[in-house]
This record gives structure tokens, C-alpha cells and sequence, in this order.
């Protein structure tokens, strides 16, 4: 009878220790990041090679790795918000296929693509993050986003990274162009960074490819806050603005309200048009003398 009263007590014991270790080995993470992802989400690694672990945590078990291109299927909610290349992100338990074979282990979210896009070619192009550059700065970081496009069998056909300023957007979309009307260009593509609330900018970045590289292009940004205030700003290419087929245009909108304390507000404009030459190989701005 003693005996049989140990073993339950050591059981009980066992459950509890269990209880208590398992949120510190697991700790869920409820702050929200630019990958959104969700159970049973599909989603592609990113990083060249990228380390699935049998913990959530770099102390882990290395399992197995994974290339550049390969889907992964979300299985669990995020854990331990992680610093890694100079930036957090949580780990989340996956599924993935190797050979026939169906596995799963944990990886660190910032290994996946924040967005994947897939032309008529069958290339892949994604982009994410490779590190924050200040982190320090509490109210912006500057982030060195990758932009890759991977062939059929999943070989780099061309990659480049931009600098990204981070504040609180709350999501990202990539999108895949034409050339807008620009020779010298296979496609264009868009990358944007959305914010939602209140003095958060809505960033655009625009990178050309030529089939061999990729060339930076003029961006554009939106803000506005409370409604009181806004930047605007309209980027048009020339299949779109129908004039001169080397020129890139922006318009520029500022706004601000005359009276706030007004039922219906009134805003006050200013507008600006900036031109870019396009010479196949650049846009560079033209500086027009007053």
C-alpha cells in the first residue's frame, strides 16, 4: 500500500514539474510580426540554409536542414521571441517533406520569407529580412531587406538587398510587374510595407530586373496622421503617364487642415512633381532650374 501511494505521489510530482517546465521551454509569444502566419499556413524558407531544431530555441537539436525555396507548413503557434542577425522573431514547429519522407521540427520564423511570389516561368521571388542595422533606435530601425528570385529547380537567379525603415507597419505584400513601360526591364518588382494606424507610413519599393540583376527604382510613401496631417505621394510609370517613354514621374502631396476645430475640415496643399530619367541602366532625378 506505502508502495503503491510513492508511485502515485511520484506521478503526481512528474505532472507537475512537467507543468512548470513546459511554458519556460515553450513560451508562447503573443506580439504580433510582419510574417502573420497562423496554424496550417504555408510558408517558404527563406535563408539559404536554415536549421530545423528539436527544441524552440538555438540550444535544440540540429534535425535537419533546409534550402532556400522548400515549404514548410506552419503546426504551431509562436514561441520564444528569439534575437538572431539583430532582430527578434519566435520559432513556430513546422511540417516539411524530405524526399517522401513527412518530418517536423521547430525553425526561427526569421528564417522564412516575409512574402513569395511566383511568375509565369515558374521562378520564385521572395524577400525578408537579413538583419536590423540599428536596433538602438526605439523608433524606427533600419533593416537590410534580401530580395531573391530562385529558379524552377530552386537555384538563386539573382538577389539584392535594400534598406528598409522599420516602424510599426503591420503588414508586408510583394507583387509582381511588368516593365512599366521601360526598356531594358523583364519585370518590376513592388515591395510594400503597410501601416494602419496613425503616423505609420505605408512604404513602397520598387527594384527592376533585367533578367540578370536586379536595379533599384524611385519608391514612394504614404503617412497620415489623425487626419490632421498627410503625405502622399503617386509614382507614375510611363505606361502609365503616357508621355515620354524614359521618364519615371512623382507626385508629391502635402496636406495639413486649416481649421480642426471645423465640422467638415479643410486642408491646406502643397504638391510637388519629381522626374527621374530612365537610361536603361538608371533613374536618376532631374534638377529643373527656377
Amino acid at each position: 500500500m506505502l508502495k503503491q501511494v510513492f508511485v502515485a505521489l511520484l506521478i503526481v510530482f512528474s505532472v507537475s514539474v512537467f507543468a512548470q517546465e513546459r511554458p519556460a521551454a515553450y513560451a508562447l509569444t503573443g506580439e504580433s510580426n510582419l510574417w502573420n502566419k497562423k496554424i496550417n499556413d504555408t510558408a517558404c524558407v527563406f535563408a539559404d540554409i536554415a536549421y530545423l531544431r528539436e527544441q524552440p530555441n538555438l540550444k535544440g537539436a540540429i534535425l535537419d536542414s533546409l534550402s532556400a525555396g522548400t515549404r514548410v507548413v506552419i503546426k504551431s503557434e509562436a514561441y520564444n521571441n528569439t534575437l538572431i542577425k539583430d532582430f527578434y522573431a519566435p520559432w513556430h514547429k513546422v511540417e516539411y517533406t524530405i524526399g517522401k519522407q513527412k518530418r517536423s521540427g521547430f525553425i526561427w520564423l526569421g528564417l522564412l520569407a516575409l512574402g513569395t511570389n511566383q511568375d509565369k516561368e515558374g521562378k520564385l521571388w521572395m524577400y525578408g529580412f537579413n538583419k536590423y542595422l540599428n536596433r538602438s533606435n526605439d523608433e524606427a530601425h533600419l533593416s537590410l531587406c534580401e530580395i531573391k528570385i530562385l529558379d524552377p529547380a530552386l537555384q538563386v537567379a539573382g538577389r539584392t538587398s535594400i534598406l528598409v525603415t522599420r516602424g510599426e507597419q503591420t503588414y508586408t505584400e510583394g507583387k509582381i510587374l511588368s516593365n512599366m513601360g521601360l526598356t531594358g526591364l523583364q519585370a518590376i518588382y513592388r515591395i510594400g510595407f503597410f501601416g494602419e494606424a496613425c503616423g505609420v507610413s505605408t512604404d513602397h519599393h520598387y527594384l527592376g530586373w533585367t533578367g540578370k540583376e536586379f536595379i533599384n527604382l524611385p519608391g514612394k510613401t504614404n503617412v497620415s496622421d489623425a487626419g490632421v496631417v498627410y503625405h502622399e505621394e503617386k509614382l507614375l510609370f510611363p505606361s502609365e503617364h503616357g508621355l515620354a517613354p524614359s521618364l519615371i514621374i512623382k507626385d508629391i502631396t502635402d496636406g495639413e487642415v486649416i481649421d480642426p476645430d471645423q465640422q467638415k475640415l479643410t486642408y491646406k496643399e502643397s504638391k510637388k512633381r519629381v522626374k527621374y530619367i530612365w537610361d536603361g541602366k538608371i533613374a536618376s532625378e532631374i534638377v529643373e532650374m527656377k
